[in-house]
């Protein structure tokens, strides 16, 4: 049975004020803070100062808020459209979890085709479907049709990769990502696969597979699989497994495919402006004002994207704070980076190691963003036994005599200041 034919009630918001998830529980225990956090004027007098960075450039923008009472701490330009980079994928994470729960399977499956020589392979859109998998399927179908075409007998593998509407590159993509730092969007895809025709790569493992099993095997024309017989499945990956590997290294191809499951489950196109229109509606759904915002993509890669440090830090709040069970696995360890030790905040990448930010190693939680121009970090700081802040940092047209590094670094700064250690 296909878990995403029909789409799927919103998840309802919890009441206001809904317990606040502790960072113990979530982030696990942390280092106590050597000196007692700023005051929340403090913060925003330290923020105004701290902006005043040349790696940062003119064009920045800053929002951090009491998580529990939604109090502003820091607003500088909050309200200002800016490119997001991969902060992008809080939304993607968001409206996957919210559209279809966690525990969503996505399935892939073999099926019988129009004569007993025939098989279709009908991608299901797991967005983590690797090569093991795909020479498990391989098996499995071998196993299931050796009373009726043995070894040794000719075998047409034909694909099904339909489930996706076909429409090309997303016009904000430039025309290098392709096959470099993302796939060309497919239903039937390996994880790590960035290239223009994920879809016959997959059907090529597969097919190897097959005649390492003693078939002589080719690839056919495309073909619709319908509801023919069931040979072999895989029962694939879930919504949550796919949202840790995507935040935790901010992977474009696990991001892109649950932007499209994402507009099949609530009913739209699964094309570019259908992902678009079901992110739109998840969101409002939610009872976050998109003002300012742009959708374009699931992973930020679009130029074209537009999001507001408010409406990240609005999007955190409901997930974090007043509706936090559907979105758990969010802010658990092995998904959203944590500050200097996971993800793409690692400190191998140079994240919170300078002086100023270190003291906010292990006490954030946030995504990155990184294009050449953007550099972003949206997230959760619980350091010790201060309260909890959302916040959102945006940098755009950063300055190009500054490494993208130095930029981060400064924005790691920041954080840190939000987060109260760096005083």
């Amino acid at each position: 049975m296909d878990p995403m034919r029909s789409a799927r009630p919103l998840p309802l918001l919890a009441p206001a004020g809904a317990a606040l998830a502790l960072s113990a529980l979530l982030l696990g225990p942390l280092a106590p803070l050597a000196a007692a956090a700023p005051t929340e004027r403090t913060i925003g007098e330290l923020i105004d100062r701290r902006m005043d960075d040349p790696r940062l450039g003119g064009n920045v923008a800053v929002l951090a808020v009491d998580a529990a009472t939604g109090e502003v701490l820091a607003d500088r330009e909050g309200t200002r459209s800016m490119l997001p980079a991969s902060n992008m994928k809080i939304v993607t994470a968001v409206t996957a979890l919210a559209a279809m729960g966690p525990d969503t399977r996505f399935t892939t499956r073999v099926r019988a085709g129009a004569t007993p020589g025939e098989v279709i392979l009908e991608g299901g859109g797991d967005p983590l479907l690797s090569t093991r998998e795909l020479k498990r399927l391989a098996r499995d179908t071998a196993a299931t049709l050796v009373a009726t075409v043995p070894p040794g007998s000719p075998l047409v593998v034909r694909v099904d990769d339909d489930l996706f509407a076909d429409d090309g590159r997303e016009p904000g993509w430039t025309s290098g990502y392709i096959p470099s730092v993302v796939s060309s969007v497919e239903p039937l895809a390996r994880i790590w696969d960035y290239s223009k025709d994920p879809s016959t790569k997959a059907a090529e493992v597969f097919a190897k597979r097959l005649r390492a099993l003693g078939y002589t095997v080719t690839i056919g024309e495309d073909a619709e699989a319908g509801e023919a017989p069931i040979l072999a499945e895989s029962r694939g990956h879930t919504v949550a497994e796919a949202v840790r590997i995507m935040l935790r290294i901010s992977e474009n191809n696990v991001a892109e495919v649950l932007y499209r499951q994402v507009a099949r489950a609530t009913g739209n196109v699964p094309d570019w402006k259908g992902s678009r229109l079901a992110a739109e509606q998840v969101v409002a759904g939610l009872g976050v004002d998109i003002a300012g915002t742009a959708l374009r993509d699931g992973s930020g890669l679009s130029r074209e994207d537009r999001v507001t440090p408010r409406f990240l830090v609005d999007l955190l709040r409901v997930v974090r704070v007043t509706n936090p069970e559907p979105f758990r696995v969010m802010f658990e360890k092995d998904a959203m980076p944590v500050s200097g030790v996971s993800g793409t905040l690692d400190d191998r990448y140079g994240r919170f190691v300078t002086k100023r930010s270190r003291c906010a190693r292990g006490d954030v939680m946030a995504k990155t963003g990184t294009l050449f121009d953007t550099i972003g970090l949206s997230g959760v700081s619980a350091p010790g036994d201060a309260p909890e802040r959302i916040f959102s940092i945006l940098v755009n047209d950063r300055p190009q005599r500054y490494s993208a590094l130095s930029t981060r670094q400064a924005v790691d700064g920041l954080t840190a200041t939000v987060a109260g250690c760096w005083r």
